[in-house]
């Protein structure tokens, strides 16, 4: 059995964020990675690897290293990145490999979130209004086919909001009870409380039992101005 959970090292001062992974195998199942980017952005990969027997040319640290490395190079072009991802998936893979992902930037800045989800359960966006969005599919699971259309969507963020994304063997309605039953509580108490809710015997199981969630909350949001903006107020400016 695989656990780990990867802590907010990086003290972000707009965002609050924690996971846990729990998977029955080394190299395969259940992942995810946080990636602090520039600007004080904050890109967040998850997903499901599946089991591929005897053939590792694909493994977690693999395709993790393989995120990180076009994380680095893609800019804002979310698409691009996932394109990417799924042709090297589909050349190094099994003939058969489908490999859900999500995939999020998340830029406090600019109120700002951007995401590709490919095959993937569809995270929950949680606004301090109320308000709840389910960041739906856009796009196949990774590794089908090199003719899969993969695309990006954004969502509009403020200060309070919260990024809930899960395993498909967490059910939504556990994940968004807790949540909205502890709102105000960090990220890393909300990740305890809804893998704890989930080891109770009402929650369905699952084959495997792998299970992995993560919440990102947003503490603050554009206290610093855009460089756009405050270019484009120079030249007006100046014009004058």
């Amino acid at each position: 059995m695989r656990t780990f959970s990867l802590p907010n090292t990086h003290q972000h001062p707009d965002l609050d964020y924690n996971a846990f992974c729990q998977c029955a195998n080394e190299y395969s199942g259940n992942f995810y990675d946080f990636i602090p980017q520039d600007g004080g952005r904050l890109a967040i990969s998850l997903g499901d690897l599946p089991s591929m027997g005897d053939a590792r040319s694909i493994n977690i640290p693999c395709m993790q290293a393989l995120v990180r490395g076009l994380t680095a190079g893609s800019r804002d072009d979310l698409a691009s990145l996932a394109r990417e991802l799924n042709g090297t998936l589909y050349l190094l893979g099994p003939q058969d490999l489908s490999a859900p992902w999500f995939y999020a930037r998340i830029d406090p800045v600019r109120r700002q979130l951007q995401y590709v989800n490919a095959g993937h359960e569809p995270p929950l966006l949680i606004h301090e209004n109320g308000g709840i969005e389910r960041l739906e599919r856009t796009g196949a699971a990774l590794g089908l086919s090199t003719r899969g259309l993969h695309r990006s969507d954004t969502a509009a963020i403020e200060a309070g909001d919260i990024l809930a994304i899960f395993s498909e063997s967490l059910p939504e309605h556990t994940v968004l009870d807790v949540v909205l039953e502890h709102r105000h509580a960090g990220a890393a108490e909300l990740t305890q409380r809804v893998m704890e809710e989930a080891r109770r015997p009402t929650v369905r199981r699952w084959m495997g039992e792998d299970r992995t969630f993560a919440a990102v909350r947003v503490v603050g949001a554009c206290r610093h101005p855009v460089l756009e903006e405050t270019t484009a107020l120079s030249l007006t400016m100046c014009a004058a």
